[in-house]
């Protein structure tokens, strides 16, 4: 049933953010999105607990990190995150019919996984879409595909090349919960009590290329705080 429920709700809110989107671009269009990330959330059952909000502060730009678990950690996102997020999806993603639509009206940016020169063509255009737009953060799931066993995997350097090159804190968010609720390889749900914790910005001052790889080990050891 709750695969019914979800499937339905993402459906019937893909055509009304598709068709909305054709007359409002600005808070009516923001509301729709989340409002249908909101009810596709309950309809599959999840229970959420949110912590940690007063560490955001939604007129300010951020690069969030969040941990990657299942197909429904965007929604999930989308449903507390108090400010414009957009996030990054894989470039064959905006090919697929339907959701493929979607995220391309949203304004999901697309990266390439699988070729290096066009992966820092697209973190470039990010950075570019970030100065542009003041009200926009981006969110990346640093791990770049989801966790087999509930542990943290490893960082990829992609989304700290973002947060360094933009100048932009890093605020992570740590999801707890979901791998009980839906994990990668079934196709099982089920229902349960899902925790977002929202930690204190990381500044990226003082980072650079060079010196990557201490932001990485920065963050990560935040997560792993909470994450295996």
């Amino acid at each position: 049933m709750a695969w019914f429920f979800g499937v339905t709700t993402f459906i019937l809110g893909s055509f009304f953010i598709l068709i909305t989107g054709i007359f409002h671009t600005g808070r009516v269009f923001e509301w729709m999105v989340k409002s249908m990330c909101r009810t596709l959330v309950f309809c599959v059952g999840i229970r959420q607990k949110t912590t940690g909000l007063e560490n955001v502060d939604p007129q300010k730009q951020y690069i969030l990190m969040m941990n990657h678990v299942n197909m429904l950690d965007p929604f999930l996102f989308y449903t507390r995150y108090p400010g414009k997020v957009r996030s990054v999806e894989e470039e064959s993603h905006f090919k697929w019919p339907l959701y493929g639509w979607v995220i391309r009206r949203l304004g999901q940016l697309p990266i390439n996984r699988k070729n290096a020169r066009r992966a820092l063509e697209n973190l470039k255009e990010a950075v570019r879409q970030l100065h542009k737009k003041k009200d926009l953060s981006i969110i990346i799931l640093p791990e770049g595909t989801r966790t087999k066993t509930g542990k943290l995997g490893e960082f990829k350097k992609g989304a700290f090349l973002l947060a360094i090159e933009s100048g932009l804190d890093i605020l992570p968010i740590i999801q707890l919960g979901c791998y009980k609720f839906k994990r990668k390889g079934s196709w099982i749900i089920r229902p349960g009590k899902v925790e977002l914790i929202f930690e204190k910005p990381i500044p990226t001052t003082g980072y650079s290329r060079k010196t990557i790889a201490d932001l990485m080990q920065k963050t990560r050891e935040l997560f792993l705080g909470y994450v295996d």
